[in-house]
């Protein structure tokens, strides 16, 4: 049964010790635990990315979106399901637009239904005869 050192014991051992005691550690780890470990440590040797990497252009483009009405709020949204509403709302996505194929009236029959209801409207509609 392996027993734990504390820091201090650690920095009392040689550095070839140290280096055998990494090794013996980690030729009996499965390969995959080794693989994740590779992964991280190459991983926290990449540069962090700051806030202050963000453009001030892309700043000022967010600050400039339209606020949401308290009838567009939830209170299960998150920050981003707000932010995307709001990005809606300014534009920033187009709307997909019917194509002429998905009609399902021809000109002639929606000019029919429009004086329909006009007349309708108006209350000078007659029931035809037949």
């Amino acid at each position: 049964m392996m027993k734990l050192l504390t820091l201090k014991q650690y920095r009392k051992m040689s550095k070839t010790a140290l280096m055998r005691k990494i090794t013996k550690t980690l030729r009996a780890m499965p390969k995959a635990k080794l693989a994740l470990l590779c992964y991280n440590l190459t991983k926290a040797k990449l540069p962090r990315l700051s806030k202050k990497q963000i453009t001030v252009a892309h700043e000022q483009r967010v600050s400039t979106l339209p606020m949401l009405t308290v009838k567009e709020m939830k209170r299960s949204d998150t920050y981003e399901d707000r932010m995307f509403k709001r990005m809606v709302k300014a534009g920033w996505f187009k709307r997909k637009t019917r194509s002429a194929a998905k009609r399902k009236f021809s000109p002639k029959q929606l000019a029919a239904q429009r004086l329909f209801a006009k007349r309708a409207k108006a209350g000078t509609l007659k029931r035809r005869r037949r």
